[in-house]
């Protein structure tokens, strides 16, 4: 069977789908790079916004029309299972993976690594989620909080070094919450420990982590963040920087939290660079509000910011929310955090000039720093780590 995947979302539905690719490769399958050329599509759906649903729908649609065999995954069906069966009654529709491999005669094995990069790895150490985000339907499409043992992470790890991947990126739907029995008792993350056991127990150069709760980082953290084999890199699941808004929102944490991550990691770390997700225009978000978001976001200085208007999904609390903002003004708040995270990544940037970063080189002639500045790497082998001075002509990203 020639197949072919497209992905929707998050950095778990990347991860999704780069295991199963591995396992139906595994199986006999080849993947093309031309969905025109294959017999099935696989479609990893995202539904985390009524316009992410629509896309996914699209898309399981249009192949449907070119007379593609499709196969529907992801958390779209694991949230409507039988809305999507009757949307697309010529696919095959799953809502549970194993269910799904099953069906195409694959056993399922957790150590299997999903090699779509020479470079890095994505592991998977938590999913689920159990708190009540009034603006998120991932609780329902990705069931309650579970953290992976940290004997299967660390053989992640040991199969990604002896396969020459020099970098792992920990990945999770609330990450930051590994070690919770539930992840509403942020006072038993120990996503610090967790660290400590893969520096102590692998020699992978650097480890990379993805999105983390502001509410699950525990003091002990920073000890760990000292070691450079961590990537001095944090994203933030912020969503906003008013902290009435974080209250509608009832994200567990305020403004303070970010605050203190912000200004530890830097204090350990010089030259950590931060990120955020920022939801613009949520529902009874006033102008003075808005405006305490890009005050803030300015305060904290983020390197880079990934900013969407809010999107109504029905089934959220925040659906029924009095005080549904124009789309015009969505768009408009929405545009005016994207000019500030212009202004912001070009400072970030200017205040690297001249420094010296370790970067992992990439087959395109370029690689990521720690602190995730694309810089271009010289006549250098992909999968080496080597040394670039930040400059005008080192740098591989607009400025």
């Amino acid at each position: 069977m020639k197949f072919y995947i497209r992905t929707l979302g998050c950095k778990m539905n990347w991860l999704d789908s780069a295991r199963l690719a591995a396992a139906l490769q595994t199986a006999g399958n080849t993947a093309v790079a031309d969905e025109a050329e294959a017999d099935y599509v696989f479609v990893n759906t995202c539904t985390v916004t009524a316009e992410a649903d629509r896309k996914s729908k699209q898309i399981v649609n249009r192949a449907g029309r070119q007379q593609k065999q499709v196969a529907v995954m992801g958390c779209g069906p694991r949230v409507e299972r039988n809305e999507w069966q009757q949307q697309s009654a010529n696919a095959l529709v799953f809502s549970d993976e194993q269910q799904m491999l099953a069906h195409f005669g694959i056993e399922n094995d957790e150590l299997l690594l999903p090699l779509n990069s020479r470079t890095r790895l994505p592991v998977a150490i938590q999913t689920g989620c159990d708190n009540l985000c009034t603006f998120c339907i991932t609780r329902v499409a990705r069931g309650q909080h579970r953290s992976l043992p940290a004997e299967q992470i660390v053989r992640q790890i040991e199969l990604a070094l002896e396969n020459d991947i020099r970098e792992v990126v920990l990945t999770g739907i609330n990450l930051a919450a590994w070690g919770c029995e539930n992840s509403n008792h942020p006072e038993q993350a120990r996503l610090h420990e967790l660290l400590e056991i893969i520096l102590q127990r692998t020699a992978i150069p650097r480890i990379r982590i993805s999105s983390i709760g502001p509410q699950f980082i525990q003091p002990a953290f920073f000890d760990v963040y000292r070691d450079e084999r961590i990537c001095d890199y944090l994203h933030i699941s912020l969503q906003s920087g008013s902290d009435s808004v974080l209250q509608r929102m009832v994200r567990g944490h305020g403004t303070e939290e970010v605050a203190r991550i912000a200004e530890r990691a830097r204090a350990v770390r010089p030259d950590t660079a931060l990120s955020a997700d920022i939801i613009a225009g949520f529902p009874g978000e006033s102008e003075a509000e808005h405006r305490q978001t890009l005050a803030f976001l300015e305060q904290v200085g983020f390197a880079k910011l990934h900013v969407f208007p809010y999107s109504i999904r029905e089934g959220t609390l925040a659906a029924d929310i009095a005080g549904q903002l124009p789309q015009e003004l969505k768009k408009a708040r929405a545009g005016e955090v994207r000019e500030l995270a212009r202004i912001l990544r070009k400072r970030f940037i200017a205040e690297q000039f001249g420094k010296r970063f370790q970067v992992l080189v990439e087959g395109n002639g370029s690689g990521l720093s720690g602190n995730y500045l694309r810089l271009l790497s010289g006549d250098h082998t992909q999968g080496e780590i080597v040394e670039v001075v930040v400059n005008e002509e080192s740098l591989a990203e607009s400025y």
